[in-house]
């Protein structure tokens, strides 16, 4: 657990903040929600405001009480616009009815994990990772995501955690679980070891650290289970879940409480650095505020770690399910080296944990040649951003994957049928979307 940050701000001191907040009706893999209200109507804290029928869709619902006074595009974390509910708080703080469950029963779970709307960090709804084809029968949380372990891992939520791994096992009829915990994390290790008493759950040390993207790498690392990059571990039988979504689920099940809720680590250039409690679609504006604002003038702002997260835009974005971490860098702190011409020094070869050709698929991104990045299984990248980290010439190479993920996926979108008649989609040379073929025949066309 981390011991640099301390729980220092209280949500009482942090309320004068929450006068509105905006709730994305997008906070997940599938499509966009369909909003439940209109505006001019009033909310109460924990309705429920957003639904989607499709099978990855997640239920979204209000984080305060108040009035609606707007659906529009709003920024997004994703650092694209999304459709979004706007919420301005009537000071009255009133909630729905939860209901508390003290023995659930494996159904009850299942009914209530599908109307809470959970999402992993990595954009799957926990409902959907649990209601698979294949049996799950093996549970893993993952716990080396250091942003996730330093907001969420705090030593109150020890046995929240170890019983939302249970609820989990109940709801799956898994056999076996684990929490898998970085070899240099002993303090957080003994924690959950000293909670524990059987249940066929342990724990296991791991020397690297797994990001949301890399989960079908940690089940294999784990089982031994190779799973292509079309599926996900749950479609194996092992479900992999993170510290956020276990707490979420032991919230949701025990208490009733959907995710309106995260807890968010504050760090870098603020006044009180810290972790807190935040309403989901509280601004980071808003976030940082109340950690005593800025130390000077800011020149980048950070959602999750400093090596796979996302440069914010602006500080207006809202807070959603899978922020951990909010960093503020000052000018001195970043980093603006003019990157060089790649000299095939393969560092970002040897370090790849999925054994792509990182460097190549970046060179071919920054000059638009996408079908090429495709034919190098761009899309098995899971954007650690380890490659950045190694490379001597100051690459921007994972900003020009997820540029060339970006591009692809755009490209082979049905376009309106306005366009139909000018755009062709896929190779020049035989006119199928690539990254298709990419990930159903491991790349080779």
């Amino acid at each position: 657990m981390a011991k640099e940050i301390e729980k220092s701000v209280s949500t009482e001191e942090t309320q004068e903040y929450r006068k509105q907040v905006v709730i994305p009706l997008m906070q997940h893999r599938g499509p966009i929600c369909e909003p439940l209200i209109n505006v001019d109507d009033t909310v109460l804290k924990g309705q429920k405001i957003g639904e989607c029928n499709h099978d990855f869709g997640a239920k979204i619902h209000s984080s305060i009480s108040g009035h609606v006074i707007g659906l529009e595009d709003r920024a997004h974390p994703s650092c694209t616009k999304k459709p979004s509910i706007i919420i301005e708080s009537n000071g009255t703080n009133e909630t729905i009815n939860f209901v508390s469950q003290q023995n659930p029963s494996k159904e009850n779970i299942f009914d209530t994990l599908k109307d809470s709307g959970i999402i992993e960090l990595n954009g799957y709804p926990v409902f959907n990772l649990l209601n698979t084809k294949k049996l799950v029968d093996t549970i893993l949380i993952n716990l080396t995501y250091s942003c996730d372990v330093k907001s969420n891992c705090t030593p109150e939520n020890i046995s929240k955690l170890i019983n939302g791994m249970k609820l989990l096992m109940k709801a799956s009829d898994a056999v076996q679980g684990a929490f898998i915990i970085h070899k240099n994390n002993n303090q957080l290790a003994s924690a959950i070891r000293s909670g524990l008493n059987g249940d066929n759950i342990g724990v296991i040390s791991v020397k690297r650290n797994y990001t949301p993207l890399m989960s079908n790498l940690l089940a294999y690392d784990i089982t031994g289970i190779r799973i292509s990059n079309r599926d996900t571990p749950a479609e194996a039988g092992v479900m992999i879940s993170s510290a956020y979504g276990t707490l979420a689920v032991n919230n949701a099940v025990m208490d009733g409480i959907p995710p309106i809720e995260v807890n968010v680590a504050v760090s870098g250039a603020v006044g009180k650095p810290g972790i807190q409690e935040v309403e989901i679609g509280t601004s980071f504006k808003d976030v940082i505020g109340s950690s005593g604002g800025y130390v000077g003038e800011p020149a980048k702002i950070i959602m999750n770690e400093l090596l796979s997260g996302i440069a914010q835009v602006t500080d207006e974005v809202p807070v959603i399910q899978s922020t951990c971490e909010i960093t503020v860098q000052s000018k001195d702190e970043v980093v603006r080296n003019k990157p060089g011409p790649c000299i095939h020094c393969a560092r970002c070869v040897d370090i790849c944990p999925v054994n792509i050709l990182p460097g190549r698929i970046a060179s071919f991104s920054d000059i638009g040649r996408y079908d090429d990045c495709s034919k190098l299984n761009v899309f098995s990248c899971v954007e650690c951003g380890l490659c950045d980290y190694v490379c001597p010439s100051n690459g921007h190479i994972l900003q020009l994957i997820r540029f060339a993920k970006t591009a692809l996926i755009k490209s082979f979108t049905i376009p309106e049928e306005k366009e139909s008649s000018n755009l062709k989609l896929g190779c020049q040379s035989c006119q199928t979307p690539c990254h298709v073929g990419a990930l159903s025949s491991g790349g080779e066309k």
